[in-house]
This record gives structure tokens, C-alpha cells and sequence, in this order.
């Protein structure tokens, strides 16, 4: 190398960080002027965390409950905060510095790059595939939705599995497993199972292939040395994230995710099924003509909530009828998911690479992604291959504790662009004979260019474009809008023809657009085959077309014009919350028939809510909003201390109506009614009057003193409410039961009578009730975590040794190299490739 290039050799160093800062900020530009994008998770996230901040801004500790949601759960299922957790606050040094949302798809692009330099990739060509990482539709789709912590988990597992790699091939070994120990942790902390579940797959076959390929060239000594050490800092990634996943596993059996105790013929056990149910969990299945939107992004129509065109088939229909596309609860999305705010596109350019490389490289490498690439395609067909998804529910541990099976698809994402990355890596070499590149093309170029040019021709006369619900919901709307029978089936046929002429016109024009990327990208390989292009002139070209490609489908979901100002993503109250909040008295709750009750936490916001969002809440709790609070049952409502519902008035005015009828946040009871299985005590809250009887499972009320109270003039009133500690005072002539209108929960909650620890049991399927002494006396609740100090002791420590080795090992690993450099230069040989 001349003095020239040596001197430029740290460019592509510095210009890929900053390439990838500045498409950033430049796709999110309206976020550097004060603007927010008004992300539903985002904003329900806010809403059930109001409650702890309120806590902690007021008391200076995490509450680690929150009584805001769903009547009250563990905390730090919402917003877990250890101070020890050192790696998780270093990870949010980049967020103040950069802001959310760009600084999400820096990140991405940033570590799958970094995972190509790892993979000994020259730097320059890392940037096409990372470009299409971050780029790719699925990761926008989700930041709009506000899934944050499904990128930061997307974000970070490319340098994991660059960390990996490098362990087992790079020079050296301790400093890739301090790699893989921070990746690893930063991918822990991110809390996103599902997300990290699925590459968890993508590394046993990473693992299986070093094997084999340890194997075949006579190194396992090195495999098990390197294996060992990667399984250390799996070990010490826990350990960095050991509190808060002590206590989501401690809290996941009781979720909704540990399985319900509800079942035929249930003894009283946990019921035989553990996880999701399946038809719950592959609600959300990907069809399998579906996936060629993976090439073809408007396949099947593009989003749920995409109106039609204002100037295509479906307006000049309406416009007939007075009506616009805009008006219609329709969206041009037809396929076989319940709904979708968009395809997984992968961008046709780098499918075009991909495919081409699985002609031309060699080695094993390219077969074990194709195999993972397979696997992921099979998991997010969920319903539409079962057999397939019943045997990984039974075989694969863990899996179904996931839902939304489509998710699987973030494999794809992943392996897609690193065989592109990998197969102009080997163009880059220049080590591909030329024949054999062309001879590739005629493959790639006929596989990809052929399904582009047949959904272009054909696609209108292959599929139907309609999904099973748009001629029913039309015909309703017709029929609501006061056609007759014989109009409201005009309308619908007229709108529903329209409609498949829309779709269908969507679909062929993105074929067309999808042959154009193809016949580009097999063109620019084709000149460089020939000699004709130079190396780093292609390497520009495919990180123009990538972009080229992938962002002006990214636009149709998520633009300049989704960001609003920073007040209308905040949280007002309405009048209904305004005149509910003059209440001060302490403890009762809310139901908010206005949204939907149990899947909005906005409600949570201003009140303690009945209802919540969460995708891991209390099962039994679950239980009682499927057996009651849907139904309305009022006698459940009251036990919960619903003292005020939000219901929409008819002009669209939202009305506070109080219920004089909610029992209070305590009371006693005459008769516990026993239960010997979890059926028969949900059962039972049918019949009762909870002010007056109460029900429990057998195991405790074989245990109580009394089973009642003789006293009528027992009174019983919370003094002082906070979060994680309810102060009680009550008066009874004799002993009595008390039932609280709190969730039982006794892994943390602990009770106290006069400062003496009491027991207390779980009373009407999912409350607290103490048999209490005769007497005035206090009586207190009192919530901690469980060794939440000795958890705390393990992060710290845990956190402490990735950081302390990572840059121990960090600064050897640069000093051994400049010295190995300086001893080459001396005895003026070439540096090891």
C-alpha cells in the first residue's frame, strides 16, 4: 500500500458513523425542531408509568408497584429502576445525546456494521447492508408504532453475533468475549424476549456451523476454549441484568404468560396449559403468498390504516355515492393477518444480492442462513402451516410465551442484508471468477426478476384482492347510511369491485418497480463482472440504490408529516377526568367505558384504573376481565371499588357517573365462603354479595380463626394511601374478616397490625382479606421486592466486570496490534491478513 492510501485509511472509519448519523437525523428531521411522533405504545407507556414517576419525584424511591393498572401490579413489569443496573444507563447516554426516534435506526445501522467489521468485511461495503438494516420497512413500521424496546433489541443483536464470530476466528479471543458479554448485556437490558428468543435461534446455528466447521479444519481445541469463554460471558450478561430478570421470572407465572388456572376439571393446580394459547398466540400469522411482500412491498395492499388513493378506483366510486376514500374504515391491506400497519420489505436490491449470493459464495456460511432464513419464514406462518408451529410450541422451551408469531420475520431482516454484505465482500476481493458471477446472474436475475415479472402480468387475475370482512362492512355502512336493502348491496358490490381494481393496480405497480431494482442491481454486477466498473464505484451505487429503494416505501408509513407538536402527544384530561379528580378521597377507581378499557392506559394517566395495557398483566386478573368485568358483572365492579364510570354521551361528551354502590376500599364481612377449585371461586362472584360474603380457596380458610364478624357497627377506612404502602384504620367489638379492594400478591406485599407482621389471604379470586383482632388497631400494607438488595448486589457486580474487562481487554487488544504492526514494519514484512 503507497503512502497515500495508508494515509487515508482510517476515511471509511469516520464516514460510516457520520453517514449513518445524517441519514438519520434526515429522516427524522422534524425531531431536531421540537416536533414528536404520537406513538400508541409510547403514549400508553406513559400513561401507566404516571404513577410511579409521581412516586418518585414525591418520595424519592421506585414504588416498584403501581396501583394505576389494571387495580395494581408489580412496577417493574411497567419501568424497572435499579441504580446498580450501570450498563442500562449507559445505554441511554446516546438516547439524551440524540433523541428518539433517529437515534434508533443510528444505532441499528451503526452495530450491524460493527458486526461486519468483525466478520472482516472491508468497512466501505459494511455500509450498504447496514443502510439496509436500519432501512428496512419493518424496523420504521415499529418505531411508528412506538415499539421501542423491540429496535433497541433489533438494534444491538447484530454486534452480539459479531462479537460471536469474532471470538471463534479473530486474533483476539478474551476481547471478543468482552465484546459479546456488553452486546450481550445491552441486549438483555433492551427487554425484549420475543426479539432476543428469536436470534437466540439465529446463534445455535451460528454455533452448529463453527462446530462443523472446527471440525472439518482440525481447530476444536480453539471451538470449546472459544465456547467456554462465550458461555462466561453469557453468564456475566445475566449477572449485569440479574434484578430486573430475577423479578419478571419470579412475577412471569403469575401472568398471562404463565397460563391460567381456569380449566375443565382443574383440582386447583395451575391447569395443564402452560403459555399462550395457541390460537391466541398465531392471531398474528404471516400468509405464506404474504411473504413475497418481503420483495414486493404493496403484495397484498401495504397497510390496515392506508386509505385509498383520493384520486384511483375507489374515490371515483364514492364520489358517486357523496362519499371519499378517507371515509372509509377500510385500509388497502387484504391479507391474512387481522391487520398490519405495513409489509416486511426487505428492499428488492438486497433481496436481488442475496439470492445471487447463495450462487456464488462458498462455504458453509451461506447454507446456515439460508437455513435460519427458512426457519423464520416457517415461524411466522403460524396458522397457515400449524403442524409446523404445534411442534415448535411442544419442542422449542419458552416459545409459547410469544405471541404475534410474525414477528419472526426480524430474522430475515437480519440474514438478508448479511448475505448482500457477505457477496460484496467477495466482489470487493475481487475473488469471484467472473464466469461464475455471471453464470449466478442468470440465476439471481431469473429467480428475482421472474416473480417480479409474474406478479406484474398476472398478479390481477391470481388473487381475489378482497379480505372476508370488506362486503359485510360495507353493506353496513350502507345500510346505516339509510340505503334499502337493494342499495346497500349496490353500494357494496360497486365499492368492493373498486377496491380489488385498487389493490390489484398496487400490486402490479410495485412488481414493475420491484423488476426495475432488480434488472439495476444485476446490471451494475454485470459491469463490474466485465470489468467495466471499479469496486468502490459498485459499493456506492448499491448504497444509493438501498436507499433508493428502501425509503420512499418507508415514506408511505412514516414521514415528515406523522410528527406533530410535542403538546398534542401529551396526555390532557378531559372534562370527565377533571370533575372525577375533585374526589380526593383516597383509594377508589375508575373504569373508562370511553376507550377501550382494558387495552388503553391512558385512563391510568389520571386514575387508578380498572382497566390498563400490558401485554404481561395478572392472569387471574385476566381471568376476571373475561368472567366479569366484560360481562358487567356490577357486584365485581364494586369489590374492585369502582367508584366512578367514563361513559361517551350520545353528542360525543364524556360524563363521570359516580356508583354509589362501590364497597370502599375496605370492609368486613359476615361469611367466607370455601372454594376447592380456582372455577369454583371465580364462580362463586356470580352469586354473592360481596358486602357481605366473601370467597376463598379452601387452603386458607381451614386456616381462619373466624369466619366471620358478629360485630354490624365494624368500621373499617384507609388513612393513607401511596403507592406501595396502605395505611388501614378499623374499629370491631369482635374479631372480624376485612376485605381490601387491592390485588393480592404476596411476593412483595406484606401485612402489619400495630406494627406486628400479620398474615393475610387471597379472598373473591383476586383480593386481600385478613381475619383481624377486636379492637381499634392500624393496619398496614407494605410493598418491597424480595431481595431486591441482594439482586441489586449481583447487577452492580455483574456490570462492573463487563465494563472493567471490556476495556482492559479493548486497550490490549490495540496496544498487541500496534506492536505486531511496528515489529512487521521493523523486519519489513507484510502485517498478517
Amino acid at each position: 500500500m503507497d503512502k497515500k492510501g495508508k494515509s487515508f485509511r482510517w476515511l471509511p472509519y469516520v464516514a460510516a458513523p457520520v453517514i449513518f448519523l445524517l441519514v438519520s437525523m434526515l429522516y427524522f428531521a422534524p425531531q431536531f425542531s421540537g416536533e414528536k411522533l404520537d406513538m400508541h405504545d409510547v403514549t400508553q407507556y406513559v400513561g401507566a408509568s404516571a404513577d410511579i414517576e409521581r412516586h418518585v419525584e414525591q418520595y424519592g424511591e421506585d414504588p416498584q408497584w403501581t396501583g394505576s393498572s389494571f387495580s395494581g401490579m408489580p412496577s417493574y413489569m411497567i419501568d424497572f429502576k435499579v441504580p446498580a443496573w450501570l450498563i442500562r444507563h449507559a445505554s441511554k447516554l446516546p438516547v439524551r445525546a440524540m433523541g428518539e426516534p433517529a437515534v434508533l435506526i443510528f444505532t441499528a445501522m451503526l452495530c450491524f456494521w460493527l458486526m461486519t467489521l468483525l466478520w472482516k468485511v472491508n468497512p466501505w461495503v459494511g455500509i450498504v447492508p447496514a443502510l439496509a438494516y436500519g432501512f428496512s420497512t419493518y424496523t420504521i413500521l415499529i418505531i411508528g408504532a412506538g415499539h421501542i424496546s423491540k429496535v433497541w433489541a433489533m438494534a444491538y443483536i447484530p454486534l452480539l453475533i459479531g462479537a460471536i464470530v469474532y471470538t471463534y476466528r479473530g486474533r483476539h479471543l478474551w476481547f471478543g468475549v468482552a465484546l459479546a458479554a456488553l452486546a450481550a448485556s445491552l441486549e438483555i437490558s433492551a427487554n425484549h424476549p420475543q426479539i432476543t428468543y428469536y436470534f437466540l435461534l439465529v446463534i445455535v446455528a451460528l454455533l452448529i456451523n463453527e462446530f462443523v466447521r472446527s471440525y472439518r479444519h482440525r481447530v476444536l481445541p480453539r471451538f470449546w476454549k472459544a465456547s467456554g469463554a462465550l458461555l462466561l460471558a453469557a453468564v456475566l450478561a445475566v449477572g449485569s441484568n440479574f434484578a430486573p430478570l430475577y423479578f419478571t421470572a419470579q412475577h412471569a407465572a403469575d401472568t398471562t404468560r404463565g397460563g391460567s388456572e381456569l380449566a375443565e376439571g382443574d383440582a386447583g393446580g395451575k391447569a395443564a396449559q402452560r403459555g399462550l394459547d395457541l390460537e391466541y398466540a398465531t392471531a398474528w400469522s404471516y400468509g405464506r403468498t404474504e411473504s413475497f411482500n418481503l420483495f414486493i412491498p404493496n403484495l397484498m395492499g401495504g397497510s390496515s390504516a392506508q386509505p385509498f388513493s383520493p384520486d384511483g378506483p375507489v374515490a371515483e366510486v364514492l364520489a358517486n355515492f357523496g362519499a371519499r376514500p378517507a371515509d372509509l374504515p377500510i385500509g388497502t391491506y387484504w391479507g391474512d393477518q387481522p391487520g398490519t400497519a405495513g409489509p416486511t420489505y426487505l428492499g428488492a436490491a438486497v433481496v436481488f444480492l442475496a439470492v445471487l449470493g447463495l450462487f456464488v459464495l462458498r462455504g458453509s456460511r451461506k447454507w446456515w442462513l439460508l437455513a435460519v432464513s427458512l426457519l423464520a419464514l416457517f415461524l411466522s406462518w403460524g396458522s397457515n402451516m400449524m403442524w409446523f408451529t404445534e411442534l415448535c410450541f411442544k419442542i422449542l422451551p419458552g416459545y409459547n410465551k410469544f405471541r404475534a408469531v410474525s414477528t419472526a420475520l426480524v430474522i430475515v431482516q437480519w440474514t438478508f442484508p448479511l448475505l448482500a454484505c457477505l457477496l460484496l465482500s467477495e466482489l470487493w476481493k475481487g475473488e469471484i471468477p467472473a464466469r461464475k458471477i455471471r453464470r449466478g446472474l442468470a440465476w439471481a436475475t431469473g429467480i428475482t426478476g421472474g416473480i417480479a415479472l409474474l406478479f406484474a402480468l398476472f398478479g390481477p387475475k391470481m388473487f381475489g384482492f378482497s379480505a372476508p370482512g370488506d362486503y359485510p362492512l360495507l353493506y353496513n355502512i350502507a345500510a346505516h347510511s339509510g340505503f334499502n336493502e337493494a342499495g346497500a348491496r349496490q353500494f357494496a358490490d360497486y365499492v368492493s369491485d373498486a377496491m380489488s381494481a385498487e389493490r390489484a393496480k398496487m400490486l402490479r405497480a410495485d412488481a414493475w418497480r420491484s423488476l426495475l431494482f432488480v434488472l439495476v442491481s444485476a446490471g451494475l454486477v454485470l459491469l463490474y463482472a466485465k470489468g467495466r466498473m471499479k469496486r468502490g464505484i459498485l459499493t456506492a451505487c448499491f448504497a444509493g440504490l438501498v436507499c433508493l429503494d428502501l425509503i420512499p416505501v418507508d415514506l408511505r408509513y412514516l414521514s415528515w408529516d406523522d410528527f406533530v407538536p410535542a403538546r398534542r402527544t401529551q396526555l390532557y384530561p378531559t372534562e370527565a377526568d377533571k370533575e372525577i379528580l375533585k374526589d380526593t378521597t383516597p383509594g377508589y377507581r375508575v373504569a373508562n367505558f370511553a376507550v377501550n378499557t382494558f387495552s388503553d392506559a391512558t385512563t391510568s394517566y389520571f386514575h387508578r384504573s380498572v382497566g390498563g395495557y400490558h401485554g404481561a398483566k395478572l392472569q387471574r386478573y385476566q381471568d376476571l376481565i373475561d368472567r366479569h368485568l366484560v360481562p358487567m358483572n356490577m357486584e365485581v365492579y364494586n369489590m374492585l371499588n369502582t367508584r366512578y364510570f367514563i361513559v361517551p354521551e350520545m353528542s360525543g361528551r364524556l360524563e363521570a357517573q359516580f356508583n354509589p354502590d362501590a364497597n370502599g376500599a375496605a370492609w368486613f364481612v359476615a361469611e367466607v365462603i370455601p372454594s376447592d377449585t380456582p372455577n369454583e371461586e371465580i364462580d362463586a362472584l356470580n352469586r354473592i354479595d360481596t358486602k357481605r360474603q366473601a370467597v376463598a380457596d379452601r387452603r386458607f380458610t381451614d386456616r381462619l380463626p373466624v369466619t366471620g364478624t358478629a360485630d354490624t357497627a365494624a368500621s373499617i377506612r384507609l388513612t393513607d394511601y401511596r403507592v406501595n404502602r396502605l395505611t388501614y384504620e378499623y374499629d370491631s367489638a369482635t374479631e372480624g374478616i376485612a376485605v381490601f379492594s387491592e390485588i393480592y400478591y404476596d411476593k412483595g406485599w406484606k401485612a402489619y397490625v400495630d406494627g406486628t407482621e400479620a398474615p393475610y389471604f387471597r379472598a373473591d379470586y383476586v383480593l386481600r382479606a385478613m381475619a383481624l383482632p377486636a379492637g381499634h388497631h392500624t393496619v398496614e400494607f407494605v410493598f418491597r421486592a424480595p431481595k431486591f438488595r441482594e439482586a441489586s448486589a449481583v447487577t452492580l457486580a455483574g456490570s462492573l466486570i463487563i465494563l472493567i474487562g471490556f476495556a482492559a481487554t479493548a486497550i490490549y487488544a490495540v496496544w498487541d496490534d500496534r506492536r505486531k504492526k511496528d515489529r512487521n514494519e521493523n523486519n519489513n514484512i507484510l502485517p498478517e491478513a
